[in-house]
């Protein structure tokens, strides 16, 4: 099944997370964008990319998620926790925060891509494995 590549805005994210972004408007110069109020350890992990192809998705109950682009070029899927297989796909062109619960998975369209990533110190995962996997090409 082939789907485009869609481009991330706050609308076009809205199901699945949070885009991070700067308000110019805004008053204040450092602007907090997301806040967690449960005291938990967290870490920052830089993640390789080298597979155009996704053949299971992974979703953590108890954390969100950052994915943040360093180099090259990376596709982002994610699907709503109740429909793993109704997927999308989405230019990571900027960083976004996933929500919890949320099916996710990355791909490359260069050869090869980093994505700076932060959720909790501790993450228990779930996984879906694809009824067939998904080939990212350029075309979507």
């Amino acid at each position: 099944m082939r789907k485009p590549i869609r481009t991330i805005t706050a609308e076009s994210f809205a199901r699945y997370g949070t885009v991070i972004a700067y308000d110019p408007d805004g008053p204040e110069g450092f602007q907090v964008v997301l806040r967690e109020s449960e005291p938990v350890g967290w870490r920052i992990a830089a993640n390789r990319i080298t597979a155009r192809a996704i053949a299971k998705l992974a979703r953590h109950e108890g954390s969100r998620e950052s994915f943040e682009p360093v180099s090259g070029v990376t596709v982002l899927c994610v699907a709503e926790a109740a429909s793993p297989d109704d997927w999308e796909l989405f230019l990571l062109d900027r960083p976004v925060c996933l929500f919890r619960n949320v099916w996710h998975a990355t791909a490359c369209l260069s050869d090869g891509s980093v994505v700076k990533i932060c959720e909790n110190l501790e993450v228990d995962s779930a996984d879906h494995e694809l009824p067939a996997p998904i080939e990212i090409t350029a075309g979507g």
